[in-house]
């Protein structure tokens, strides 16, 4: 890694960061004064390898010396002490540079006083918000090549680590950094695993940069979409390729999926593993479709691009939206990774879905119970106490669905395919299977505490879902 210099970016009402954790005046965001935490920006000027394939796929440096400058967003405990050790870091995501981790984990963040990074790596978007966005705020950003990204997040991240450039000065040192990503984010891990770069790039004394990963919502199957490769300039390897399928490291790895990525996921399925050398997970989660990932109010990224004219997507769809919520059960999944590393427990593994065999072009589909809901993997108390058939895939309203200019799929049927939906059952259903409302409650309750108890739900997110199953109830039974 060379010598970082960071300028930090000063904020006020006229010029907040792209994805600042809140608007002010606005229902978009995140409230961190109230939780005692403080948001920093900053500018971080480096110079990184620019990687390509030889002629046999394997990755090796094009260009040993390419100047970047990127932006990184800190968000930590107002005081240095509450510091809990823990840096959650992300690769923010190519679409508006949006926080995916930041949206599901910010909850269990601040109540464990973790701290969370977010990197901005993608050409494209890095360019827009240079030209677009904020050119007084950006002028700056200049990241010239995709296939820099990987070693930029590693080198803010070793950075960090190692208090350089000053990023990280006060508190308590970082004990456990952690890399996660969602959907093409998901991939940047998967390639950052694959490719080597774990094992390239060490701290001072040998130790990864990154204590352990989630790949989230992520299918190593999924063509281009699952593994990129190294840059968009290079092929891609190809479906059969080892590189597609996790493999063993010296840092557990948690992939985490929903209905939708599990769908073309069963080319690169692989045992769960807890070699020193090779400790892997799988979870899939019952009921949950690609955009399962909690509130899109949670970041502020679209709106503020909207708020300056600047062109956002837009989707309806035809049926009812699912309320699943994915992002439940990955702060559990996080606290299990969090133990594994820094206590040696192990966490528990988890039932797989079905398939059933019937493909659809690279997707094989799974199987379902005589409601219409998947068999198999965690089983989320919305479908272990159903109430409704829930759907991974939905279909668009006519001429509602506007695509942002940096998504991968601009069909309408493409971009509602990722979002789930929910169909509630008849009221002679209900009655078949919850005779009063007080039956349905108790097997709810059950079902919660059941996740509870193994470790896929955290206490806090336990209460929300109780209290909304007290509120469905009213509804769905008039003796309530």
């Amino acid at each position: 890694m060379t010598v970082l210099r960071a300028r930090p970016l000063e904020t006020s009402a006229g010029s907040l960061p792209l994805g600042a954790a809140r608007i002010p005046g606005t229902g978009f965001g995140v409230d961190l004064a109230s939780a005692g935490y403080r948001e920093d920006e900053y500018l971080v000027t480096g110079s990184a390898t620019a990687w390509t394939y030889d002629a046999d796929l394997r990755a090796v440096p094009a260009d040993t010396d390419v100047r970047y400058t990127t932006r990184v967003l800190i968000r930590r405990p107002a005081e240095p002490a509450r510091f809990n050790g823990v840096v959650q870091a992300e690769p923010l995501h190519p679409e508006y540079d949006t926080a995916n981790t930041w949206r599901v984990l910010h909850p269990w963040i601040m109540r464990t006083g973790a701290a969370w990074v977010g990197i901005t790596q993608e050409p494209r978007i890095a360019e827009s918000m240079r030209a677009e966005f904020d050119p007084v705020r950006y002028g700056e950003l200049s990241i010239p090549t995709s296939s820099l990204r990987y070693d930029i997040v590693a080198d803010i991240v070793t950075a960090l680590r190692t208090r350089a450039a000053g990023l990280w000065d006060e508190g308590p040192d970082i004990a456990r950094a952690y890399l996660s990503g969602w959907s093409m984010t998901g991939s940047f891990c998967r390639v950052f695993l694959g490719e080597g770069f774990h094992e390239r790039r060490r701290l001072p004394g040998g130790a990864a940069v990154f204590d352990g990963y989630v790949v989230g919502i992520s299918s190593g199957g999924a063509a281009g979409a699952g593994y990129p490769g190294l840059s968009d300039d290079t092929d891609q390897p190809g479906m059969g390729d080892r590189r597609r399928t996790i493999g063993g490291h010296d840092a557990p790895v948690i992939e985490l999926l929903s209905e939708v990525e599990s769908e073309t996921h069963g080319p690169v399925l692989r045992p769960d593993g807890d070699d020193p050398a090779d400790r892997y997970r799988l979870y899939q989660v019952a009921g949950t479709s690609h955009d399962s990932t909690g509130p899109d109010q949670v970041t502020t990224n679209q709106e503020q691009y909207r708020r300056r004219g600047l062109p956002v997507p837009s989707r309806r769809i035809v049926e009812m939206s699912s309320d699943a919520r994915l992002d439940f059960v990955a702060r559990a999944v996080f606290s299990l990774l969090d133990r594994w590393v820094a206590e040696g427990q192990a966490p528990p593994h988890a039932d797989r879905f079905v398939f059933d065999g019937e493909r659809h072009g690279d997707a094989v589909s799974l199987a379902r119970d005589e409601h219409g809901n998947v068999l198999g993997g965690i089983r989320t108390p919305w479908i272990a106490t159903p109430v409704a058939r829930y759907h991974p895939h939905s279909t668009p309203v006519p001429g509602a669905c506007r695509p942002s200019p940096w998504m991968p799929t601009v069909e309408p049927a493409a971009m509602t395919w990722l979002a789930g939906n929910m169909t509630p059952f008849s009221a002679e259903s209900l009655d078949a299977r919850y005779p009063i409302a007080e039956n349905y409650l108790n097997r709810y309750r059950e079902s919660c505490l059941a996740l509870l108890a193994q470790g896929f739900l955290l206490w806090p997110e336990v209460e929300p879902l109780l209290v909304a199953a007290e509120q469905r109830a009213l509804t769905l039974f008039p003796e309530c």
